[in-house]
């Protein structure tokens, strides 16, 4: 290995962060405009805000999009039906097929959704044990599909926007320690000589003394773990829901990460993308000394890989060559099922800077804040790196050198490979347990946690930990890439920024390296924020057990657990509890540990601080102060709690409240002071700054233009997209958003550098009426998402979780329109779940892509009245197929899509609420109105179908209606079979009027328009104007911009009052 020098020490960055703002008088238009700061959104003629990704769709045209935003697709007509072999109609049958890759490319053809998805295996479906919750994604973008070229396609200069985006512990029984005197039997005059006599115990010393012998026997029966495992990996039964997650989150869908199902319990770290989390440090305490999948804490740099088990392959190789004499690929099926022997056995490690939260307490690293839970324990199964490196003929290695095993994923983080290395010698030795992991749990490897294959190091830090394994190599030297030096390192304290002038020496420096975890003990119980009332008699004579977890690295077993009161000058024994076999190699211990010491509540009352410390095999203790440092890492000093009395704000008595000292997650709180920020020099500068609306913030959502909110503050961020070390993703999500948790987040993760370029983005301040609105939605969103999910507990739709609907039936209605009926899961009894949709509202789809999810609103024809409600649901979808002939030959996205077994629902969404004789909730508003106007054009007859159905279908129920459905052709009028029986049926009560604009020529007997939707048709057809009378609309933007909307407002209708847009 060379000799370092100052010249080959790597940056921090391995490329310049550039920052370039647009021309000044670009900001000066913005805020001279002077813009609207009004959150309202429903509109009919206006923008409906990203509603979960559907960017620019006009309120009042459901399952249209603006012209600027999404392609216009025609009705196909049956001609564009693709044939059994997958070639569109109308092209040379002697042709040979394109690969779908070579269609996207070529200009002369297309490609579809329908070729994609016929062209890429789902593995899923074929091997289910192989692949738990996770869902399909097809392997392209939406984008790449829109932005092919295609013969005669008419090219656009437009850029369109980017769619981016517990009760407390207290027992009856007796304290643990004593403070009476010792007793001795003796006296004087007694025969000295005799033996001394055992001294006599009181009863709370003997059930000391009791329990410590039965932990003493409890180690001693310690026997090794062969780490034989438990069965076959399993499939989604028996404890799956217990392990994993079900459902996909809201926050995902606008990411790369859109498939993967992630538990709402794990607190998010670092904004949306990538996925940092921890969860509750009492519900991860409380989960058991094996760590639910659902709860293991995460750590990524940047997207999850989308691998499939069938596919993935481990190249093990050396460099130079020679070192390993039979190089190979192995198949996940080689390793898992082949000659290998697989163990199985409990493994805790956590991240470098678990507790980090508490060093930026101190002063701000340049990392984001854990608390003490990112620490988990789970039954890791795999192979030992040894017997595979021995197989592919790893050399010895000669005495006097030093060999290095290196490791690389899959992912693709920023800064370039997650990479790094640890001495060969480590791995090779088959006490250290070194391991190829592939199950965890007893199931294949979650994608967060490196499906389907990872590295597993006992007693080393998180950071060594690399997820999706894909490269094992063998080099002489150590690894050189980005994340093996300059992640997971202390440097000396001294060291304050990545820019000072000696930071790149000690982060190449070997001994700043993080290998094994730190000797860490922490207290759960009490937990943050826990109160006991102090009003009950003699409650100050009781028992509390204090409790926590304590581990050590390098598989050293922890010795001792103690507890202080009083500031650490005397200390209590804590009694330990053993994971289940917890022993290898007759002197490893993999797993962590939990410990428990009761006290009596004065104590606790009286004491300023409860603390606890660790003891190692090496009779080392922790560190009584935090030692800070540049990446935040290591901390594991004492972990103290403090209690205080305070006066409950309900019963006015007096409690005692114990405080950690930080809250869980991003929370404010805890006893622990974070720095003062000194900005003053800024807040003289904003006084120079201009002044933009949220309107005009708005407008600058997409990444060619992209603005951001920080802190009150506006800033373009633009040219910085490409540069963002987690990925554009992580900004478009916000951009132009009027949102409080962008500051949150940010301040959250950053640190001096990235504040420092951020300032260079600085353009502007939002408007004091904007701040005010800002803060007020933001309490105003909270409080409706919290009062809908206790409302809709145990409904199959959920305002922020996607849940999966599996494809049960499909009924061909017409040559381009299709009935599919899915069903939702079942519930824990096994009778059928609930959709919960309230008459009027939406249902949201996401498909997942390889850039992010694909989301389309629909609004089922059934079920529409909760006698209906049987566990599944029908969606009535006119389907854009693939043509040649089309403006848009791919055809439409999501109506291809829907053939698949299985979709993912959320909602529910839109602003219409039918609750029934004549009242509306519209946008959080009461409405009453006797009388109804509709006006349909093709598929956005569906939600007046189920306003139609409802009243119609309630014999009490007088509102009357008067619909006008606007089509093509006969043949393009979507349940008109139903509607025509309803207005036979229901004659005073429902009148149908049909438009078309082609009447059919053989039915003679059919009412209708020829042509348009106009003003005379309405006045015709209509109820006039007046308080009681409404108009709903839902069609194309053609169809309601400039025929309904113009017209209704003639005839004395008024937009937000009596005109609504589904």
């Amino acid at each position: 290995m060379p000799a370092w020098t100052r010249e080959n020490l790597t940056p921090p960055w391995p490329k310049p962060h550039r920052v370039q703002l647009a021309s000044p008088e670009t900001y000066d238009a913005a805020h001279q405009l002077q813009g609207s700061d009004d959150l309202r959104k429903h509109r009919p003629g206006g923008l409906v805000a990203r509603d979960g990704g559907e960017l620019g769709r006009r309120a009042g045209m459901y399952g249209m999009m603006h012209a600027d935003s999404e392609e216009q697709v025609p009705m196909m007509k049956k001609s564009a039906l693709t044939d059994n072999t997958g070639n569109h109609d109308g092209g040379d049958e002697d042709a040979v097929e394109l690969d779908w890759h070579e269609k996207l490319r070529s200009g002369d053809t297309f490609a579809s959704v329908r070729d994609i998805k016929k062209a890429s295996t789902d593995y899923k479906l074929l091997y289910p044990k192989n692949h738990a919750f996770a869902r399909y994604v097809l392997p392209v973008a939406e984008s790449e599909i829109k932005e092919q070229d295609w013969p005669g396609k008419k090219k656009d200069d437009k850029q369109s926007p980017s769619p981016s985006t517990s009760a407390s512990s207290i027992s009856s029984g007796m304290a643990s320690s004593s403070e009476d005197e010792k007793k001795v039997k003796g006296g004087e005059g007694e025969n000295k000589d005799s033996k001394p006599d055992k001294p006599e115990l009181s009863a709370e010393e003997q059930r000391f003394l009791d329990k410590l012998l039965a932990e003493m026997d409890t180690v001693a029966s310690f026997k090794n773990n062969a780490g034989q495992p438990q069965g076959d990996l399993k499939l989604l039964d028996g404890d799956a829901l217990e392990q994993l997650e079900s459902h996909l989150s809201i926050d995902d869908q606008n990411t790369p990460d859109s498939w993967i199902p992630r538990s709402s319990e794990l607190l998010r770290l670092t904004g949306k993308h990538p996925l940092n989390a921890e969860t509750n440090l009492l519900r991860l305490f409380e989960a058991g000394m094996v760590t639910p999948t659902k709860l293991h804490y995460v750590r990524s740099h940047g997207a999850v890989p989308q691998l499939n088990w069938e596919t993935h392959k481990l190249e093990v190789y050396a460099e130079p060559a020679e070192l390993i004499q039979r190089p190979r690929e192995w198949t996940m099926d080689e390793l898992a099922s082949g000659d290998f022997r697989i163990v199985e056995f409990p493994i805790t490690f956590g991240c470098d800077g678990n507790r980090r939260k508490e060093v930026n307490m101190i002063k701000k690293s340049a990392a984001f804040n854990w608390s003490a839970s990112s620490i988990s324990t789970c039954l890791w199964r795999g192979v030992l790196v040894r017997d595979v490196l021995i197989t592919c003929g790893l050399q010895d290695q000669p005495d006097e050198e030093r060999w290095y095993l290196n490791f690389e994923g899959a992912d693709q983080p920023s800064e370039g490979p997650y990479a790094t290395s640890i001495p060969l010698m480590h791995a090779m030795n088959p006490a250290n347990d070194v391991l190829l992991v592939f199950g965890m749990n007893g199931r294949v490897l979650h994608p967060d946690h490196g499906y389907p294959l990872r590295l597993i190091i006992p007693g080393y830090v998180g950071g060594r930990q690399v997820k999706w394994l894909k490269k094992l190599w063998v080099t002489k030297e150590p690894n050189r890439s980005h994340y093996h030096i300059w992640d997971n390192r202390v440097a000396p304290t001294f060291i304050d920024s990545r820019n000072h002038p000696f930071a790149a020496a000690f982060f190449h420096h070997e001994s700043t390296a993080c290998w094994e975890q730190s000797l860490q003990s922490v207290i759960v119980k009490p937990t943050h924020d826990e109160r006991i009332p102090l009003t009950d008699m003699g409650c100050l004579d009781r028992t509390y057990t204090v409790e926590g977890y304590a581990f050590s690295g390098g598989g050293d077993r922890v010795e001792r657990v103690e507890l202080s009161l009083d500031g650490g000058r005397t200390w209590r024994y804590c009694f330990r509890h053993f994971t289940e076999s917890p022993l290898r190699h007759g002197e490893k211990y993999w797993a962590w540990i939990f410990w428990s010491c009761e006290v009596k509540l004065q104590e606790l009352v009286s004491a300023y601080e409860i603390i606890v410390r660790a003891q190692d095999g090496r009779k080392n203790y922790q560190p009584e102060h935090i030692s800070w440092n540049l990446m935040g890492m290591m901390n594991n000093a004492w972990y103290r709690v403090r209690p205080r009395i305070v006066q409950d704000e309900k019963t006015l008595f007096p409690v005692i409240q114990f405080q950690h000292p930080v809250a869980p997650g991003n929370e404010e709180g805890g006893w622990m002071i974070p720095p003062k920020d000194d900005d003053s020099d800024a807040k003289n500068a904003n006084d120079n700054l201009k002044t933009f609306s949220l309107d005009e913030i708005a407008k600058h959502n997409n990444k060619n233009d992209a603005w951001l909110i920080l802190d009150n503050k506006v800033y373009d961020v633009t040219s910085f997209l490409t540069e963002h070390p987690g990925g554009a993703n992580a900004i478009l999500t916000y951009a132009g958003k009027a949102t409080v948790d962008v500051t949150n987040e940010y301040k959250g993760i950053h640190d001096a550098y990235a504040n420092s370029l951020r300032d260079k983005m600085l353009i502007g301040v939002l408007s004091e009426e904007g701040i005010q609105a800002m803060k007020e939605d933001a309490i105003r969103a909270a409080k409706e998402l919290q009062k809908v999910k206790s409302d809709r507990q145990g409904l199959a739709l959920q305002p922020d979780l996607f849940t999966q609907a599996k494809l049960v039936r499909k009924k061909e209605v017409s040559s381009d329109t299709r009935l599919y009926t899915f069903e939702i899961p079942r519930k824990q009894d096994g009778s059928p779940g609930r959709l919960g949709l309230p008459i009027g509202r939406h249902v949201q789809i996401a498909i997942h892509f390889k850039d992010q999810a694909v989301l389309r609103s629909y609004t089922p024809v059934r079920p529409v009245l909760a006698s209906e409600d049987d566990g599944t649901f029908d969606l009535l979808v006119k389907t854009y197929l693939p043509s040649a002939d089309s403006p848009f030959p791919p055809g439409g996205t999501v109506s291809n899509y829907l053939d698949c077994e299985e979709i993912d629902i959320r909602g529910p969404t839109g602003g219409i609420t039918y609750k029934g004789h004549g009242d509306f909730d519209i946008e959080g508003n009461e409405y009453h109105f006797d009388k109804i106007n509709l006006v349909a054009g093709g598929s956005g007859l569906t939600p007046h179908w189920q306003l139609i159905h409802a009243i119609l279908s309630d014999k009490t129920d007088k509102t009357v209606i008067s619909l006008i459905d606007s089509n093509k052709s006969f043949e393009d009028i979507l349940m008109r079979e139903e509607l025509q029986k309803y207005a036979q049926d229901h004659a005073e009560r429902f009148k149908l009027w049909h438009v078309v604009s082609k009447p059919p020529q053989d039915k003679p007997d059919f009412e209708c328009s020829k042509g348009r939707l106009t003003k005379k048709l309405m006045e015709e057809h209509f109820y006039p104007a007046d308080e009681n009378v409404a108009a709903f609309l839902c069609g194309p933007p053609g169809l309601i911009e400039k025929a309904a909307l113009p017209g209704l407002e003639e005839m004395g209708f008024e937009d937000g009052k009596t005109v609504f847009g589904f």
